[in-house]
């Protein structure tokens, strides 16, 4: 069964969007900063969905390009858009260039600003984690799970890819619940094991994944983080139809984490101009 997740943003988008008046009717206007870094056909379907959303949401966007930088290039812009009380969300689209300090800039981001999660102290969690959270509470509802805490307990989960912006943020949510995951990556030998044993399997890795689908669980449930191309189409991990096929629980991709990835990461920035207030 698929788990629609453009459908799922769709309906949490409407208490945003009351969140947004009522900023606007005490004066406030959310607005979030992008900074972009090299050429624009690395950030550019990233970033356009961002700016398609705010839009949609009447949210203010500030887009900035650094195209041939350094990492204190990039550490001067964040200084300035730190101090700018205009704006209430701030954010460095990845991917980074091998050239730019990746730490050193995610610290460098003021924690009210930090909308996307990723500082030591951040005083927000990571959209992506909140997006994987929320689908798996929404396979619960579909398999009429009662208590979900004791569930979710119960779930032998795993996470394929440790990548820092996707793998690890969804590992380190689970544990902070208390739930430790089974990890696949590259290295991974024994993985038919692995597959057979899991009730939640999460896909991070933007490369397809050999899945032994007639072997899963029955209501296994897959969520698909990592996106990438096949003959210039964007694709999931995992199949689909695959997924369909053998009567799994499914987010499609596109349309599955993404969504709400943009929501969480968007009502980030709506707590952040609260507390501005």
């Amino acid at each position: 069964m698929k788990i629609d997740g453009k459908k799922i943003q769709e309906e949490l988008l409407v208490n945003l969007k009351l969140k947004i008046k009522n900023l606007k009717e005490q004066g406030i206007v959310p607005c979030i900063a992008i900074v972009t870094l090299g050429p624009e056909e690395t950030w550019e379907a990233y970033v356009g969905q961002k700016i398609k959303l705010a839009k949609k949401l009447d949210i203010t966007t500030k887009l900035v390009n650094l195209h041939l930088t350094n990492t204190n290039d990039v550490l001067a812009a964040i200084s300035e858009l730190n101090e700018n009380p205009l704006i209430h969300g701030l954010i460095v689209q990845r991917p980074f260039p091998t050239y730019i300090d990746t730490e050193r800039i995610i610290q460098s981001i003021s924690k009210e600003k930090d909308i996307d999660g990723f500082r030591n102290d951040s005083l927000y969690e990571v959209p992506v984690w909140l997006a994987v959270k929320h689908l798996i509470n929404q396979a619960a509802k579909l398999l009429n799970v009662l208590e979900l805490p004791i569930w979710l307990s119960n779930q032998s989960i795993l996470v394929i890819g440790k990548g820092e912006t996707a793998g690890n943020p969804v590992i380190q949510g689970l544990l902070k619940l208390g739930i430790k995951t089974m990890v696949m990556d590259s290295q991974t030998s024994d993985r038919n094991n692995l597959f057979e044993k899991a009730d939640i399997i999460i896909f991070a890795t933007g490369k397809a994944i050999d899945v032994p689908y007639k072997n899963l669980k029955k209501n296994c449930i897959l969520i698909g983080i990592g996106l990438h191309r096949e003959n210039g189409k964007l694709v999931g991990d995992f199949n689909e139809f695959e997924a369909k096929s053998n009567g799994l629980y499914y987010t499609p991709s596109p349309g599955g984490v993404g969504p709400l990835n943009l929501y969480y990461l968007f009502e980030n920035l709506i707590k952040a101009s609260q507390k501005s207030s």
